[in-house]
């Protein structure tokens, strides 16, 4: 592991070795009760998980209400007292983890992140540098927001600023938007801001979906404005994890030739993606480094859990990146992990305090249904049922009916099963199921911060100056980590 370190050009700035410092701390902690994030809460009652928790936790975990379990995960103030290894580790995760209140706090910027360029402050002031905008014309931006949801719309006006100023640092016009989808970021930047965006989409279904929205909308401005144009276009593409930069970049150049875009004139261009999923994020990362085209790149992962960790020794992980966090002995993350920390533990707590969690009483309904399948057979473990929401006062046997409608007859349970004394008793413990898995939460935001500093070293390594900063509101967008590097 030292041979590793010393071969590799780490950045030595204090960032970058408190990120470094951090990353260790975090999983030793990983290594005491990372046990909790790969847990199967179906597996509640079969492995009794309640009773792997500490003792003194038990004892007060069993009498706290959700209430006020919600608001001490938070921080807010709470009477009860509390064991005293529960508070250490609360208090340790809010040390180590990234800040994520969007409006706290300054970015983590690697200190050889250069700051040349004209740096904008605001939506407005971006904004006044097209003189083809109407930043104060209702209609004119409405226009863009038809067909998009509210938690999209939140996000474009946040992504478009923060991607403005990337681009104006790094004199680049050009934006290449991977895993577009149906291309709405693309609009706002190209007809709004005055980019030349091309969007690259893998199903060729989506792009076809994206090229009709542009009709429309165009149909739409031009009724509005007919002097407002835009440079926009669409490519049906894949983006293979081990694709390198020029590979990717000479497909665009010479697909577009004709076009006469500026890509073809410049061959300069950004990269963005808006919660590209999986290894895809660690694609647009590698592709960055590696191609001297790409000055700069902004992007907000998520779906964690499908990022590449083992597999083909050619294959290039989507975790861990960075040369550091490979050399350590105990960086690995469980499939489990890595998906709850995609979950959002801000309104999940919020859903406790405001006693708005009926709807999570399904998880204690799925951990006894399981415990039931596997009383029927062993081979049923784990088995796929269907998704089922629990609403509207619907009992326990509803919810397994309606859960194993999709199973053979012979594999689904008797009526006896349900009223068994065993499962009765399971049913009645559905606040330590809720209480489990709040805990799970807790630790979440420790699995999503090595992710993202991983990724910041990844860059950091590279020499390419790397920012870290929570940008949208996490009640929102509970994936909010907003990655900037420029060139």
């Amino acid at each position: 592991m030292d041979e590793t370190k010393t071969t590799c050009d780490y950045c030595n700035c204090d960032v970058c070795d408190k990120v470094r410092s951090d990353l260790e701390k975090i999983f030793r902690v990983l290594d005491i009760y990372g046990w909790l994030l790969d847990s199967y809460i179906v597996d509640f009652f079969l492995e009794d998980l309640w009773n792997k928790l500490p003792g003194e936790w038990q004892n007060t975990l069993d009498v706290v209400s959700p209430q006020e379990l919600g608001k001490w995960i938070l921080g807010e103030a709470c009477e009860r007292v509390w064991p005293l290894s529960l508070m250490a580790l609360r208090e340790v995760i809010r040390s180590l983890v990234i800040n994520r209140n969007h409006n706290e706090g300054e970015a983590i910027k690697c200190k050889k992140r250069s700051s040349e360029g004209k740096s904008f402050n605001s939506l407005e002031e971006l904004d006044s540098v097209n003189s083809n905008l109407y930043v104060n014309d209702s209609k004119f931006n409405n226009l863009f927001i038809k067909h998009v949801k509210t938690k999209k719309r939140y996000e474009i006006e946040k992504m478009s600023q923060i991607l403005g100023d990337c681009a104006l640092k790094a004199n680049c016009k050009c934006v290449v938007d991977i895993g577009a989808g149906m291309g709405h970021l693309a609009r706002v930047l190209a007809f709004k801001y005055g980019f030349s965006v091309t969007c690259v989409e893998q199903d060729p279904l989506l792009t076809a979906q994206a090229k009709k929205c542009d009709e429309q909308f165009l149909t739409s401005l031009r009724k509005y404005n007919p002097n407002c144009n835009g440079k926009l276009q669409h490519v049906s593409m894949t983006v293979n994890v081990n694709d390198s930069g020029e590979e990717v970049v000479n497909y665009l150049t010479k697909s577009f030739e004709s076009e006469q875009t500026l890509i073809t004139k410049r061959k300069e261009l950004g990269l963005v993606g808006l919660h590209p999923c999986g290894d895809l994020a660690t694609t647009l990362l590698r592709l960055y480094s590696n191609c001297a085209e790409a000055k700069f790149i902004c992007i907000v992962g998520c779906c964690y859990m499908k990022l590449t960790r083992s597999g083909d020794k050619f294959a290039l992980k989507g975790y861990p990146m960075s040369q550091y966090v490979s050399t350590l002995d105990n960086n690995e993350i469980s499939f489990n992990a890595l998906e709850v920390s995609c979950h959002a533990m801000e309104k999940h707590c919020d859903k406790l305090k405001e006693e708005r969690f009926s709807d999570l009483i399904v998880h204690t309904y799925r951990a006894a249904l399981e415990y039931m399948l596997v009383q029927k057979s062993s081979k049923l473990r784990r088995i796929q049922v269907n998704s089922v929401k629990v609403k509207n006062g619907m009992c326990f046997e509803q919810y397994c009916k309606a859960a194993v409608a999709n199973l053979e007859p012979h594999k689904q349970p008797e009526d006896f099963y349900y009223t068994q004394p065993k499962i009765i008793q399971f049913l009645s413990e559905w606040n330590r199921v809720l209480v489990f898995g709040s805990l799970r939460l807790m630790l979440a935001p420790l699995v999503e911060t090595c992710v993202l500093l991983d990724r910041f070293l990844f860059l950091s390594e590279k020499k390419l100056g790397p920012s870290l900063k929570a940008e949208f509101d996490c009640r929102v967008s509970p994936r909010n980590f907003v990655l900037i590097s420029s060139k």
